[in-house]
């Protein structure tokens, strides 16, 4: 049997320990992405009017959505996402341009993104995706379920959550309340970050 020697047996437990202590926030943020349900909207073009127009889109997809309240992901469906396309067609249309929306449902990467309330950590996460016109331009995104592309406050931002079926951990991972959970954040983060590149979907 061959022996190790003392360094090599230091080396082989500091991997594994570090190994072990990265599977928890790993784990954090899959649960997160099993979780949540982004909304991603894409702008024909980077013109100041197609911004604008990519934003009206963006509010009357929102109140579309609102009115399905307290849904699932496993409820987002064709006649779910026909109803976000009827609704951003007719703002395209009621504001003189002939663009076509499309709204699908994916798997996608998202970078970290930080938001007013809270962060989300950079990896895969499903999404509801909607495109206007040749979807050239800069995109807008937020989280659309739990619902929390609205609340202004952190309080507001966390009571929607619970409301929603966050458990706590989750809510604090996002908010990275306490030293330990804005390291756990980072290590999930750069976790998501190695996966995309090892991945080459970009």
């Amino acid at each position: 049997m061959m022996k190790l020697k003392r360094w090599e047996l230091a080396l082989i437990c500091g991997f594994v320990f570090t190994l072990l202590a990265c599977v928890s926030p790993i784990r954090a943020q899959q649960n997160l992405a099993e979780s949540v349900t982004r909304l991603h909207v894409i702008a024909a073009s980077d013109k100041k009017e197609d911004q604008e127009l990519k934003l009206r889109v963006r509010d009357v997809v929102l109140k579309e959505a609102e009115k399905m309240g307290g849904m699932k992901k496993e409820q987002i469906d064709e006649n779910f996402l026909a109803r976000l396309r009827q609704a951003g067609q007719a703002e395209v249309t009621r504001s003189g341009y002939d663009y076509k929306v499309d709204a699908e449902f994916t798997n996608m990467y998202f970078t970290t993104r930080v938001y007013d309330t809270f962060s989300m950590p950079a990896g895969y996460y499903d999404a509801v995706r909607v495109t206007i016109g040749p979807a050239k331009g800069k995109n807008w995104w937020c989280v659309l379920l739990p619902p929390l592309c609205d609340p202004a406050s952190s309080k507001e931002m966390k009571e929607t959550a619970r409301k929603n079926g966050m458990s706590e951990d989750e809510i604090c991972f996002i908010t990275k309340d306490g030293t330990t959970y804005a390291a756990k954040f980072k290590i999930a983060e750069l976790y998501g970050q190695w996966k995309h590149l090892w991945r080459g979907d970009a």
